[in-house]
């Protein structure tokens, strides 16, 4: 029975010995222990699929290159969504804050003190007043 040629493919490497990692792999490969690996064929098969393995994911192919994103850049749709997301938000975030507000009362105590700030300084303003008009009757 013949064998078929059809499945089988060749690739051929070409090793600078001038590098040291090309010498280096040339000396494994030329006293490789055949009794540990079937063939310098297959040592090399078996090196590979690890190394493809433990690189998986990684653009390691042209297919496995990550597809380019729809828009590199942002769009001034994306601006106004981000926004309206934001305004959103805060809205729904200050709606809280005064509810809860409301309900400890503390809206009501902010307006006493505000009342009572307001009447120290009236009468700050009566104590200026009343100052001013007994020095300008010793004037005068």
């Amino acid at each position: 029975m013949a064998r078929r040629k059809d499945n089988i493919v060749y690739h051929n490497m070409r090793m600078n010995l001038d590098n040291e990692q090309h010498r280096r792999i040339h000396m494994v490969l030329t006293d490789l222990n055949t009794n540990v690996h079937k063939s310098v064929n297959q040592f090399l098969i078996d090196a590979t699929d690890a190394y493809i393995r433990k690189l998986e994911g990684n653009e390691l192919t042209n297919e496995e290159k990550a597809q380019p994103e729809e828009h590199l850049y942002i769009t001034r749709d994306d601006l106004d969504k981000i926004r309206r997301e934001i305004k959103d938000e805060l809205q729904r975030e200050m709606i809280g804050i005064l509810a809860s507000s409301l309900i400890t009362g503390k809206v009501i105590q902010m307006q006493e003190v505000r009342n009572v700030s307001a009447q120290n300084n009236t009468e700050e303003d009566a104590g200026a007043d009343e100052t001013t008009i007994g020095l300008a009757s010793s004037w005068g």
